[in-house]
């Protein structure tokens, strides 16, 4: 038991130095050697409208699943 609680304060410890450290990385700023042709732009559109759709459908026959009228015979 008291292992198992060591563990649970240790998980605890990371998530808050992760939720504090992830922030604070992106918003420093760094220099930046990169590209991105305009291709990579209309690719990162379409996958987030995919998801916004795929996740929409999804919603929707889950709660059609969940509030279906039961069938009368």
């Amino acid at each position: 038991m008291l292992k198992n609680i060591k563990r649970q304060n240790a998980l605890l410890l990371l998530t808050k130095a992760l939720l504090m450290w992830v922030p604070a990385v992106l918003v420093l700023p760094s220099t930046a050697f990169g590209y991105a042709d305009p291709g990579s732009g209309a690719f990162i559109y379409q996958a987030a409208y995919a998801a916004f759709l795929g996740g929409t459908y999804y919603l929707r026959k889950l709660l059609d699943r969940v509030f279906r009228k039961p069938m009368q015979k």
